[in-house]
C-alpha cells in the first residue's frame, strides 16, 4: 500500500456505487427487452440471449480477475474496467441487430465481472478485520437496491425516452467513477509475477458455461432433457477437471485453498448455497405470482416486491451490534429458520389478501434476509488469512453468479411440474403451483440450517466481536464434507 491511510469510507461508497451500476444494468436490460427486439425486428426471446451472455460472460472471466488484479493493480484495473463499462454500454445503445447486441453484452460482462470482482478485492484488503461487517452490510445494499429499482426505472426510461437509454446512462456514472478511483483507492504493490494458468481458465470456463447454459435452458425450456442433462453431466466432468487441475496447479487460476476454510465452506457451498437459492428464487416466483395468479399489475408489484428491499435495508446496520450479541452460528440459525417460515408464509397470499398484508409479510422476510445474507458474506471471510483474500473474493463472486442462476432455474422447474402434474399439459401455473413451489423453497432453505448446526460455537468471533463461554472449548476452523484436511494456523 501507498504511505498515506486509505479513506474507507470514500472507497466503500465508490466501489458500492460502481457495484450498483453493474447490478442494476440487468434489471434493466429485462424490462427493456420488448422495445429492443421491436427495434431488430425479432421477438423477445430473440433478443434475451444478450441476457444470457452479459451473465455467462461474468461467470466465465471471473476466474482471471484476481491474476489481474496481482498482475497490473488492483486500482489500475478497476479503473479500466470502469472506462470499458461506459464503453461497452454506448456500444449496446449503438447496435442495429441481434448479433451486435449480443457481442456488446458479451464485451459488457467481461467489464462488469471486473468492477464487480476487482471492487471486492479492493475492500478486503482495504478493510481491518474488526470493520468487515460493517462493510459488508454497506456493499450488500447496491445487489439489494438494483432489482428492486430496475423494473420501475427501465420501465419509466423506455416509456419516456428509448430503450438505448437503459445503457446510455451507464456511460457518465462510470466515467465519473474513474477520476474518483484514482484518488482516492490506495495503490497497492503488485503481486509476484506469475504465469497465467491458460489450461485452468479455459476448463473452468467450459465448466461454468455448460452448467450455467444448461440451468438456463431448462428454465427457458429451450433444451430438452436430454440435452440438459447431457450438457450438466459435461459441466460436472469439466468441474472436476478444474479441481484436480487447481490442486495440482502451482499457481491455479482459480485457486481453491479458500474452500478448505470451514467457515468459507459454509457460507458458500454448504448451507449458504441452499439459503440463497430459496431467498433468491422468491422475487422471480412471487413477480409471476402476483400478476398472473393474483391478478396484479405491474406497478403494484412492484410496490411490494420492493418490500424486500426495504426490509432488508431497514435493518441493513443493526447486523453487526446483533452478530456481537449472539455470534454467526446463533445468528445463521435462526434467520434461517425465519426466512423458511416467511417464504412458506408467502404460499397463503390469494386474490382476497389485503395487499398492506402481504407487504408487512414481505417486509419482514425482507427484514430477516438482511442478517442472513449479511452474515453468510461476512462469515465467508471471517477466517481467511490475508495471502488468500483475492482468491476468496472470486470465488465468492463465482459462487453468488451459479446460485443466481440456480435459483430461477429450481422455482421454474418446480412451477412447471406441479403445473403438469395438477394443472392440464401446456398449462400456465395456477394459484396451487405457486403454493407448492413457494413451499418447496421454504423446505429447501430450511435444509440449511443442518450446515449451520455444525458450525462451530466461536465460528468467526475475530470479525463479530463475539465471545463464547469459555467452556465451548472448539475451533472454528475444519475440513469440508469431501475435501482435504486443510485447517487454518492460528
Amino acid at each position: 500500500m501507498s504511505g498515506r491511510e486509505p479513506d474507507l469510507r470514500l472507497i466503500t461508497i465508490i466501489v458500492a456505487c460502481a457495484t450498483f451500476i453493474a447490478q442494476l444494468d440487468v434489471s434493466l436490460v429485462l424490462i427493456a427487452l420488448p422495445a429492443i427486439a421491436a427495434s431488430f425486428d425479432v421477438q423477445p426471446v430473440d433478443v434475451s440471449i444478450g441476457v444470457t451472455a452479459y451473465v455467462l460472460s461474468q461467470a466465465v472471466l471471473l476466474p482471471g480477475t484476481e491474476w489481474v488484479a496481482s498482475r497490473f493493480g488492483a486500482r489500475r484495473v478497476f479503473s479500466c474496467a470502469l472506462a470499458g463499462f461506459a464503453l461497452t454500454s454506448a456500444l449496446c445503445a449503438l447496435s442495429g441487430s441481434v448479433e451486435s447486441f449480443t457481442a456488446a453484452r458479451v464485451l459488457q460482462g467481461a467489464a462488469a465481472a471486473l468492477v464487480n470482482s476487482i471492487g471486492r478485492i479492493i475492500l478486503v484488503q482495504s478493510t481491518p478485520k474488526s470493520e468487515l461487517v460493517r462493510i459488508m452490510s454497506i456493499t450488500t445494499i447496491p445487489i439489494l437496491l438494483a432489482p428492486s429499482l430496475g423494473p420501475p426505472l427501465g420501465g419509466f426510461i423506455v416509456t419516456h425516452l428509448s430503450w438505448e437509454w437503459v445503457f446510455l446512462v451507464n456511460v457518465p456514472l462510470a466515467l465519473a467513477g474513474i477520476p474518483l478511483a484514482l484518488r482516492v483507492v490506495p495503490r497497492t504493490d503488485r503481486g509476484a509475477r506469475r504465469p497465467f494458468d491458460f489450461t485452468g481458465f479455459l476448463v473452468a470456463g467450459i465448466a461454468l458455461t455448460l452448467l450455467l447454459s444448461a440451468l438456463d435452458g431448462i428454465g427457458a425450456g429451450r433444451l430438452s432433457w436430454q440435452a440438459a442433462c447431457a450438457m450438466l453431466a459435461a459441466g460436472m466432468l469439466f468441474g472436476f477437471w478444474t479441481i484436480r487441475h487447481a490442486r495440482r496447479h502451482p499457481y491455479p487460476v482459480l485457486s481453491l485453498e479458500p474452500a478448505g476454510i470451514r467457515t468459507f465452506w459454509v457460507a458458500t457451498a454448504g448451507g449458504g448455497l441452499l439459503a440463497r437459492v430459496s431467498i433468491r428464487a422468491l422475487p422471480f416466483v412471487l413477480t409471476l405470482m402476483f400478476q398472473t395468479a393474483l391478478g396484479l399489475d405491474a406497478f403494484w408489484s412492484g410496490v411490494l416486491l420492493f418490500a424486500l428491499s426495504g426490509g432488508d435495508l431497514v435493518l441493513k446496520f443493526v447486523v453487526p451490534p446483533v452478530l456481537r450479541r449472539f455470534g454467526f452460528r446463533n445468528l445463521l440459525i435462526a434467520t434461517a429458520v425465519l426466512s423458511a417460515a416467511s417464504i412458506a408464509a408467502c404460499a397463503a397470499f390469494s386474490p382476497s389478501t389485503p395487499l398492506w398484508a402481504i407487504f408487512v409479510v414481505l417486509l419482514a422476510s425482507g427484514m430477516v434476509r438482511s442478517f442472513l445474507f449479511t452474515g453468510l458474506s461476512t462469515l465467508a471471510l471471517a477466517d481467511v488469512p490475508a495471502p488468500q483474500l483475492g482468491a476468496a473474493s472470486v470465488l465468492w463472486n463465482v459462487f453468488l453468479q451459479v446460485t443466481n442462476a440456480l435459483a430461477i432455474s429450481v422455482s421454474t422447474i418446480l412451477l412447471s411440474a406441479s403445473a403438469r402434474v395438477l394443472g392440464e399439459p401446456g398449462a400456465s401455473p395456477a394459484l396451487i403451483d405457486f403454493r407448492n413451489t413457494l413451499i418447496a423453497l421454504a423446505a429447501i432453505g430450511a435444509l440449511s440450517t443442518f450446515s449451520f448446526v455444525r458450525l462451530a460455537r466461536d465460528a468467526g468471533v475475530n470479525v463479530s466481536g463475539w465471545r463464547p463461554p469459555a467452556a465451548s472449548g472448539k475451533q472454528s476452523e475444519g475440513t469440508p464434507p469431501g475435501g482435504r484436511a486443510r485447517r487454518q494456523r492460528a
